[in-house]
């Protein structure tokens, strides 16, 4: 079927996507939780098959193909998401922390500074654990189930995370970001 539908038989094309759209969608749906989102994936992915159809060996295990190309789109949607959702859960703190405390000292300030610019130099699924657990205050498990990775992985992730943050704050600013760091083990 594969090989018809690269030659560019639409009637192929469409018996590919009837046959493979319910496993790629409950696939899709069962991390993004969202009926829309999913229908947009699976329309981007066949798009995009069919655009590269031509390019694409002939013995390509089209499944398999197509299954990588739905988790790098979900995977895109969440890190997008995950950037936006921690931008307003940033500003969301920052609303009330002016409204609760008296102004930040200069240190207090650096020092968030230096956690957002050493959370930045994570690796992609290290600083997306960690940002779901620390401004999203979800526990490992909820984030297993959102990332569809084990909790044995954010444990893992958050663990490094933490190391690196330790390791790249110990000098300047060990007693606050120990305290800090120290209190996000409460998540488990």
């Amino acid at each position: 079927m594969w090989q018809q539908a690269q030659q560019g038989d639409t009637t192929a094309f469409e018996l590919l996507y009837k046959a493979t759209v319910p496993l790629l969608s409950k696939q899709a749906y069962r991390i993004l939780q969202d009926q829309e989102q999913t229908k947009d994936v699976i329309q981007d992915v066949f798009i995009s098959l069919f655009l590269k159809r031509k390019t694409l060996p002939a013995n390509t295990n089209i499944t398999g193909y197509l299954s990588n190309a739905v988790k790098y789109k979900v995977s895109n949607i969440l890190r997008n998401k995950l950037v936006q959702e921690g931008h307003h859960q940033e500003l969301l703190k920052q609303a009330h922390q002016r409204e609760a405390t008296p102004p930040q000292t200069l240190e207090q300030h650096e020092l968030k500074k230096q956690i957002a610019h050493s959370i930045n130099t994570l690796p992609q699924k290290c600083r997306e654990v960690f940002m779901l657990n620390y401004y999203g205050n979800l526990p490992y498990k909820d984030i297993a189930q959102e990332m569809g990775i084990s909790v044995k992985t954010v444990e893992k992730h958050m663990s490094k995370a933490l190391q690196v943050l330790r390791k790249e704050l110990k000098e300047t600013y060990y007693p606050g970001v120990f305290l800090l760091l120290m209190s996000m083990h409460h998540h488990l």
